[in-house]
């Protein structure tokens, strides 16, 4: 049999001293809830406000608030103060209309709460759910193939 190095049980045969170690990794991105959640805004404020409204929204964001439109769910307060500062109470519809949407999209049944925010809303179904909005959560597989010397044995 050949050795092309490709397979790591090929090496046993070879092993004298020192116990053959191959590790293989495969890792797999399960969820990304930053990006259903700027999903969900961006696709709530374009059927509320328009594209030409929402691309304004987003301009007035980079422009007076220094927030581009990827780092809103790590700025999730800041967003909603800024959404009620421009639109006053429909500020909130808005919120709870991006809610509902980020509920959907993560197969959640969205209940409304008095009172709550977009924040709470994202905070309460992220606890829930174990789920980070800073770290994507990733699956590991890792195979570990060690081998010894079988005159040892």
């Amino acid at each position: 049999m050949a050795d092309d190095g490709m397979n790591p049980r090929s090496d046993l045969a070879s092993a004298r001293d020192e116990p053959v170690v191959s590790i293989r990794v495969k890792g797999t991105e399960v969820n990304k809830p930053d990006l259903i959640l700027t999903e969900s805004i961006d696709q709530t404020l374009g059927d509320l406000l328009g594209s030409r409204a929402k691309e304004a929204v987003y301009d007035h964001l980079e422009r007076r608030c220094y927030m581009a439109r990827d780092e809103i769910p790590r700025r999730i307060v800041e967003f909603c103060g800024v959404l009620e500062t421009n639109f006053g109470k429909g500020g909130r519809t808005i919120e709870r209309m991006i809610a509902k949407r980020f509920y959907g999209k993560l197969d959640k049944a969205f209940v409304e709460q008095p009172g709550y925010t977009l924040a709470d809303y994202v905070e309460s179904v992220t606890r829930v759910s174990n789920h980070s909005m800073n770290i994507p959560i990733t699956t590991t597989t890792v195979t570990t193939y060690v081998g010894c010397d079988s005159t040892r044995l």
